[in-house]
Parts: structure tokens; C-alpha cells; sequence
């Protein structure tokens, strides 16, 4: 039991290898190239590694801006005031306002190290001592982008396993309702428990959908899909919070009505349109709008309940029909391309939002 809780605690993930690769990669070639202060280029390999290159790619943008920005400040001061109290001071407050103007607060203390570093060096040209700096941290920041884009999760992929498990989701709430509205007086405590999971794998889903996001900020010549992951799953969550409701509606029916027998059919049918609305796959979407046609005739011929719990049972089972129907309706609004089709799998095309 111990061993497994080490296991977990200290668990690698591939972010910390990549960036693990990257730093020694950009110490090793940074000491065959003969570069001073190899740790430079330590430091912007081990921030430049990113989830996505091109959260990466504007890392390395601002490092290097950094280190170009305190190369050229410590060469002034060095100069000017040379290696004394006075020159370190005011160089650090130099790097401050200038890191803050630029909005670059995250490289304050990169900016304000080199700065100090090409003052304290003592170097008898101080212009080649800064081009070393600048030219290791860009040795640095190389070799973590190679490594990020060779190396970068498949996003996509892991995107549409998660748009998949969410509808798979959503449809087994859907059996908990339909088993309630059959049999009104099941445990709730296992639909609850589904309902904050799937919560959670939505909210995941999501994060997800915004690094692939980001990965496709370079394609311009076609539309993503990644908005259209990003709909799926606010679809999904507004059809949870729908589902919830359904389920509390169905907890309310106290008694069993053969009219949930009708209702249960067609939910099924919306089930399995939700499930092939997600896979590309055609949908019977005439035969139940002619279904829900004449469900709304056999409601409005219904008798009087005789009973006060069949009354209840009735008026929750008529909520339930509308809120089934609104569910139907956002059903269709779900696009197709985040299931993937078997063609886009294998070809790896990408397809608008439908």
C-alpha cells in the first residue's frame, strides 16, 4: 500500500521529461559550442517547455526578449558607471519599469540577472559578452521548441475520446431517468454521484479543447474543429443541468402511469440520435418529430386522473415530456465533427463545424 502511494506521489509526468531532455540537450550543446554561462540556456529551455508549442513558442519570445533587454542594460551601465553598487541599483530599477511597461512581469528576474551578470563579468568587451548571452539563451529556447513540437500530446485525439465518454455519459443519466419514470422510487445516491463525475470530465474536456486551441493558432488555411469541441461540450453541460431536472421531475411521480411507457420510447429515440448526432452518423430525426406529433395528440386525449397521486405522477410525467422535447432540440444543435468519422481518422482531415 505504501509503495503504490510513492508510486502515485512521485509520479513523471512527459511535461517534466521533455523539459528534463531540453535542459541537458541545451547544456551539452551549449558547452561543445563553447558558450559561457551554460545555465542561461538551462533556465530558458526549463520555462520555454510548455503543453503546447505555441504557448511554448511564446515563452521562448519573451525570454529572449529578456535576455536581449538586460544584455543591452548591463552593457550601458557597465560602461557607463561600471561594476559599483550604484550601477546594480539602478539597473534593477531600469528592468523593473521597463519588464512592467512591456507587460513582461513573469521576465523581471531574468531581465534584472542578466543585466547584473554583464556588469559583473568585468569583460573586456562588453557588446561580445552581451552577443554570448543572447546567443546562449537562443541555444536554449531552440532546443526546448524542438523538443515541444516533436514531442506535443496529441490533443485532438485525446479531445474526441473525451467528447465520446461525455455523450456516453449523458446517456447513461439518461437510463437512471428512464428506470425512474418506469419504476418511480429507485436510490438516487448512484445519479448523483454520475452527475458531479461527468461535471468533471466536462470541465477536463474542456481544457483540453483549449490547448488544441492553441496548437491550431497556425493553421490559416482552413477552419479548426477546436471550436467546435469547445460547443460539444457546453452543450453537454446545459443538457446536464436538463437532465437533472428531468431526474428530480421523475423522483416527484409517485405512482406508475402506463403513459411512461410512451415517453421512455421516445427518450431512447433521443438517445440514439444524440449518440449518432456525435459520430456523424444519420438519424431518424422524421420519424421522431411525426413520434413527438403524435405523443401531443395522445396528451391532449388523456382522461382526468381519478387519484391524487396519479394526478402528481401525470403532472411530472407532462413536465418531463417538454423538457425530453427541449432536450431533443438542443440535441440537433450538437456539430459533428468532434466525433471524428472513421474517414477523418484515418486521414487526419479537418472539418468545419457543421
Amino acid at each position: 500500500m505504501k509503495g503504490d502511494q510513492l508510486l502515485t506521489r512521485f509520479h513523471v509526468g512527459g511535461r517534466a521529461i521533455k523539459t528534463a531532455v531540453a535542459v541537458t540537450l541545451s547544456i551539452y550543446l551549449a558547452q561543445q559550442l563553447g558558450l559561457e554561462r551554460v545555465t542561461l540556456a538551462a533556465i530558458v529551455a526549463l520555462v520555454t517547455v510548455q503543453r503546447t508549442f505555441y504557448h511554448s513558442l511564446l515563452e521562448s519570445l519573451g525570454r529572449l526578449g529578456s535576455v536581449i533587454i538586460g544584455g543591452i542594460l548591463g552593457t550601458m551601465f557597465a560602461y557607463f558607471l561600471g561594476a559599483t553598487p550604484l550601477a546594480y541599483g539602478l539597473v534593477t530599477l531600469l528592468s523593473i519599469s521597463i519588464c512592467l511597461q512591456l507587460r513582461l512581469q513573469n521576465n523581471i528576474i531574468l531581465t534584472t540577472i542578466t543585466a547584473i551578470t554583464v556588469i559583473i563579468s568585468n569583460a573586456d568587451n562588453l557588446i561580445l559578452y552581451s552577443l554570448s548571452q543572447i546567443t546562449t539563451a537562443l541555444l536554449g529556447a531552440i532546443v526546448a521548441l524542438l523538443i515541444n513540437y516533436l514531442f506535443t500530446p496529441n490533443h485532438q485525439k485525446e479531445v474526441v475520446r473525451q467528447v465520446r465518454q461525455a455523450e456516453e455519459g449523458l446517456r447513461q443519466l439518461i437510463d437512471c431517468i428512464m428506470k425512474e419514470m418506469l419504476h418511480p422510487g429507485c436510490d438516487a445516491d448512484g445519479f448523483t454521484n454520475q452527475v458531479l463525475r461527468l461535471k468533471q470530465e466536462i470541465k477536463t474536456g474542456k481544457d483540453t479543447a483549449i490547448l488544441l486551441q492553441e496548437e491550431q493558432r497556425f493553421i490559416i488555411t482552413r477552419e479548426t474543429p477546436s471550436d467546435c469541441y469547445q460547443l460539444a461540450f457546453d452543450l453537454f453541460d446545459s443538457q446536464l443541468d436538463r437532465l437533472e431536472e428531468m431526474h428530480n421531475l421523475a423522483r416527484r411521480m409517485a405512482v406508475e402511469v402506463p403513459q411512461a411507457a410512451h415517453l421512455v420510447q421516445l427518450f431512447r429515440i433521443v438517445q440514439q440520435v444524440q449518440h449518432n448526432r456525435i459520430r456523424g452518423k444519420k438519424s431518424a430525426n422524421t420519424l421522431l418529430d411525426r413520434a413527438i406529433k403524435n405523443l401531443d395528440q395522445r396528451f391532449a386525449r388523456l382522461e382526468m386522473p381519478r387519484t391524487r397521486e396519479e394526478f402528481v405522477s401525470r403532472a411530472s410525467l407532462f413536465h418531463l415530456y417538454q423538457e425530453i422535447k427541449r432536450y431533443y432540440r438542443f440535441t440537433l444543435k450538437l456539430p459533428e465533427t468532434p466525433g471524428v468519422s472513421h474517414k477523418l481518422q484515418n486521414k487526419n482531415i479537418q472539418q468545419p463545424c457543421s
